[in-house]
């Protein structure tokens, strides 16, 4: 079980420590090293790892080191410099004398899948850092989601990592074949493997993807079978796996975190809690990427702010005229694309309050700080003479 994550730490070559990160470990130590000159002695950390986190869990991340994995606290790490820590971030950890140990800096993401965090204020939330591929899970046991697919698509391009559809479930699927045609029509150049973990059927496909210490991270819904999966690529039980409802094919959340789960043939697999909301975190090369055709099409209207509706000259109606691009990949392209320019409104007025409060605090500040002077002129003024 995952439980035991902490003893399945690989070492540094097979995390995936290279060159790279080693000349950036060395660069970051010297500059740390300087700032620690004026530190008295017993308030002087030192650094205690190099690693990658396995899992990220209230506050605190479990560290793979290539020796002992090491819970480090993550929370010093973003209030020091607005960067939270994920699973699969290359870290290094310092050991402090009095807080123990933390994470003290985090590499230079060479991925990261990113979805707009969960709640009001316009910000973003890594799910997964620097894997070579993006799994985008769907189970077969339900109706194909078009929409969820291509949303979850756009993500997957914005990260920097390759995505590949797997299509899970396939034995209770009447004809799973043609499932995937259906969706490799929808998705070009990205490969589209059925698998079943009852059968075995596509798994040897998957195990080749994850060879040669690749990274993959998945992205489904609860009950998609992601757990099962990496259960059947770990050749042993690692993952929880739970039922799904009949009514609406919905699974339970087995996976409560986010993990960096070691594989047999040495690739890595990060497992995550089922995702119901996808929200789009400035992803407009996701989205030219997962849309291809019609974004070609865009770049050949007349006029750049083009609004694809009656305007002459425009490229995306005439190749909605003579098929080239279908009516439902078109709305679904609007939609996705308002979506993005609502969230750039969002964050631009979520700049300027931020800067009015500023203002307003900082105001407050010099007033309290100010002598005040009117009370102190009373005072000296001197006292008129009766009459």
């Amino acid at each position: 079980m995952t439980d035991d994550l902490a003893k399945l730490t690989p070492d540094l070559d097979r995390l995936g420590w290279d060159d790279e990160l080693e000349a950036w470990s060395e660069t970051w130590s010297e500059t740390w090293s300087e700032g620690l000159q004026d530190q008295p002695d017993g308030a002087r950390g030192e650094v205690l790892a190099r690693g990658r986190i396995a899992r990220v869990s209230r506050g605190f991340s479990l560290v793979f080191t290539g020796g002992d994995a090491v819970l480090a606290a993550s929370d010093a790490t973003r209030a020091r410099t607005g960067l939270a820590p994920a699973t699969g971030d290359y870290v290094v950890v310092e050991d402090h004398p009095e807080d123990g140990p933390n994470i003290a800096a985090i590499a230079p993401r060479r991925s990261a899948l990113t979805r707009r965090a969960p709640g009001r204020v316009p910000e973003p939330q890594v799910l997964a850092a620097n894997a070579d591929d993006i799994f985008v899970m769907h189970g077969l046991d339900r109706d194909i989601n078009i929409r969820r697919i291509e949303r979850q698509l756009v993500v997957s391009w914005e990260s920097g990592a390759d995505p590949l559809i797997v299509l899970t479930k396939a034995d209770l699927a009447d004809d799973p074949e043609s499932s995937a045609d259906e969706i490799r029509a929808l998705a070009p150049g990205v490969p589209v493997v059925t698998t079943s973990t009852e059968t075995s059927a596509g798994l040897s496909d998957i195990a080749d993807r994850l060879s040669g210490g690749r990274t993959v991270a998945m992205m489904g819904l609860s009950g998609t079978g992601k757990s099962s999966l990496v259960n059947a690529l770990s050749e042993g039980v690692v993952q929880r796996t739970g039922e799904v409802r009949a009514t609406d094919r919905r699974g339970r959340h087995t996976t409560v975190a986010r993990e960096l789960i070691p594989l047999p043939n040495g690739g890595f697999i990060i497992d995550t809690p089922g995702i119901r909301e996808i929200g789009l975190w400035q992803a407009y090369d996701g989205l030219a990427k997962t849309f291809a055709e019609i974004a070609d099409e865009v770049e050949r209207c007349r006029f750049t702010d083009c609004l694809h509706e009656q305007e002459p000259g425009c490229a995306v109606r005439a190749a909605l005229d003579n098929g080239t691009i279908t009516e439902q990949r078109l709305a679904h392209w609007r939609d996705l694309a308002a979506e993005l320019a609502m969230q750039e409104t969002q964050l631009a007025e979520f700049v300027k309050r931020s800067e009015s409060r500023d203002r307003a605090d900082a105001e407050r500040r010099r007033d309290q700080e100010r002598p005040n002077t009117r009370r102190r002129s009373k005072q000296r003024r001197p006292k008129r003479k009766k009459r």
